[in-house]
């Protein structure tokens, strides 16, 4: 497993290790928590091309097969939601992504949630219907229904936007974390689509955030070849 690694002083000697590709939807969201909270990590590129999720080694701390994996210490964890809450429980002190009382909390988790089990399946199959599958084999038809639902998904979100600027209030939280790596590739995809204006104001907004241009906005490609390349580019 290939590392990666980046050191921050000032959080002392905090040290996650990271087990994901770079470019895995999934882990967009870990390592944009990791950068905005300025936690010291090691990333194995594991997954995708690299292989290793299904080593024995591995597969003792993730039996699913699937990434990301984080270990903070003994500590083993998986789930890119349940580590990004784990992350701005222990982590951060200042508040920059924990909400400070129990309903914005309850609040983020739910959209949290929602992200994970409504918005997000018809999003990444649209993805794989486009990026991961050769030009020639896509399906018209499969690309444009998940479009239409993924689109009526988005409208929801756009609404809570039009009422707090972020998803929980009116700063940045780790509610808006998983959204953002979404939301960068869905307006990245070579494809027509109507106007969300409060999620592209947000989105805006994320734009200026040095985190998220450096963990989010990565290029993934248009098709497979390129998806494999960019992969390994950005190992």
């Amino acid at each position: 497993m290939r590392p990666r690694v980046t050191y921050v002083p000032q959080l002392g000697i905090a040290m996650i290790e990271v087990f994901s590709r770079r470019n895995a939807s999934n882990v967009l969201q870990v390592m944009w928590t990791l950068g905005e909270l300025q936690i010291a990590y090691r990333r194995h590129a594991v997954g995708g091309s690299f292989g290793g999720t299904k080593t024995p080694a591995y597969l003792a701390m993730n039996p699913n097969a699937r990434i990301p994996t984080i270990k903070d210490d003994a500590f083993v964890l998986w789930e890119s939601n349940a580590i990004v809450r784990y992350l701005c429980r222990r982590y951060d002190r200042t508040g920059i992504l924990l909400p400070n009382d129990e309903e914005t909390y309850a609040l983020a988790d739910q959209w949290m949630d929602w992200y994970k089990t409504t918005l997000y399946p018809a999003y990444i199959d649209l993805v794989w219907s486009i990026v991961r599958t050769e030009p020639p084999l896509r399906d018209r038809r499969r690309i444009s229904e998940l479009k239409e639902l993924t689109e009526q998904r988005l409208a929801i979100f756009d609404r809570q936007l039009e009422k707090t600027g972020f998803v929980v209030g009116s700063r940045l939280s780790m509610a808006d974390i998983p959204f953002g790596g979404l939301v960068y590739r869905f307006l990245s995809l070579d494809i027509d689509r109507p106007s969300f204006p409060h999620i592209e104001a947000w989105y805006s907004r994320l734009c200026e955030r040095s985190a998220y241009q450096e963990h989010v906005m990565l290029p993934f490609g248009t098709e497979p070849g390129e998806w494999y390349r960019l992969e390994r580019e950005y190992a």
